[in-house]
């Protein structure tokens, strides 16, 4: 039903109405790796790591459609210090994978358009996975039929026999993951790694496009007109840390990026990025660490009083995603239907977001 009704706003223009309507209201777009491997793996299974002749059509048609410009010079325009162009996009990518720099780097540079990367600086300069990737890992390759959870409501026993009910543990343990305080997720989740009995070191190797960029490939990203922003050390929840590693991550990652690429580090992205995890608290340590600006993923477009610590997101990384579905988003018009609900049903005007899961919602 969903991709009929964005079928026929294309055959009848309406989100080229609605691109029009908004044109003076910047689009900033995440997504989080490409890969050249062909949909159907496992650790690949909601589309994170967009197939790169997928990518290829829709970065194809921003650069037609719509004017590319970096996340930088969005901030510049909520600082009141320049001038976008009708109808701008700008592309960003989360984490820090490789396949930003193998595979769609080369993509954003035939293209001539600009993006930015932002990196976990533990995946990338300590190679040590995130969080999420060690969970879909391991339960991918576990040999167990169950999992025994402890939770706060008591035990829970986590059924792992079929690809379907792992998915299903999948979605079940990050979602209890990310909503506990960060010291108590760490300790859970060495705990679920450990019940599953996988190795760290399999878990790391278990599908390759989980791999990081390296440090050293870090500036190379410039060639093609992507910058690097931070993305804490840790990729855990900014809301759920204590202070003292708060402050710490943010000072860290962004020095750690800065002494790689010889460039300022000025931008930040929340973990998650939720409306749940980010706060007046974390906007003031995003501030005092030296930051211009810092990105949600929360689904709207970027109004001109926006403010510059809380800039949206539009969250569309799915290897089912057609170029329909695509033109509309970025035009707009779902966020207007969501919107027109909400004043008729008394509902949420927008998704909750969060980077790490799925939203296939836009009404």
């Amino acid at each position: 039903m969903k991709q009929a009704i964005f079928s026929i706003s294309g055959i009848l223009g309406v989100d080229r109405l609605f691109a029009y309507l908004n044109r003076n209201r910047p689009v900033v777009l995440v997504f989080h790796g490409v890969t050249a491997e062909k949909p159907g793996h496992f650790c690949n299974h909601e589309g994170m790591h967009l197939y790169r002749p997928i990518f290829e059509r829709l970065m194809e048609f921003i650069a037609n459609r719509y004017h590319p410009v970096s996340l930088s010079s969005i901030v510049d325009w909520l600082e009141g210090r320049a001038v976008l162009p009708s109808r701008a996009v700008a592309v960003t990518f989360d984490d820090g994978y490789r396949n930003v720099l193998t595979e769609a780097a080369p993509v954003l540079a035939r293209l001539d358009i600009p993006a930015t990367l932002f990196v976990a600086t533990d995946f990338v300069f300590r190679r040590e996975a995130l969080w999420p990737d060690r969970i879909t890992s391991a339960l991918y390759l576990t040999k167990q039929k169950q999992l025994s959870l402890d939770t706060n409501g008591g035990a829970e026993n986590v059924p792992l026999r079929d690809e379907g009910e792992r998915i299903a543990a999948e979605h079940r343990l990050r979602s209890l993951l990310k909503n506990v305080p960060d010291d108590e997720r760490r300790t859970m989740l060495e705990e679920i790694v450990a019940s599953l009995g996988v190795d760290d070191v399999e878990a790391t190797s278990a599908w390759p496009d989980h791999a990081p960029i390296t440090p050293e490939e870090l500036p190379r990203l410039f060639e093609h007109g992507v910058d690097v922003g931070s993305h804490t050390c840790t990729h855990a929840i900014v809301s759920r840390m204590r202070e003292p590693q708060m402050e710490f991550e943010l000072a860290e990652s962004r020095r750690l990026i800065e002494r790689a690429t010889g460039r300022p580090c000025t931008l930040f992205s929340y973990p998650n990025g939720s409306p749940a995890d980010f706060n007046a608290r974390t906007r003031d340590a995003v501030i005092k660490a030296g930051y211009r600006g810092a990105v949600t993923t929360i689904k709207s477009e970027v109004a001109a009083m926006q403010d510059r610590f809380e800039i949206p997101r539009c969250t569309l990384t799915h290897n089912h995603i057609t170029l329909s579905e695509f033109a509309a988003e970025v035009s707009g018009l779902p966020r207007f239907l969501r919107r027109a609900k909400a004043r008729v049903t008394g509902g949420p005007a927008l998704p909750r977001g969060g980077s790490w899961q799925l939203d296939g919602d836009w009404v």
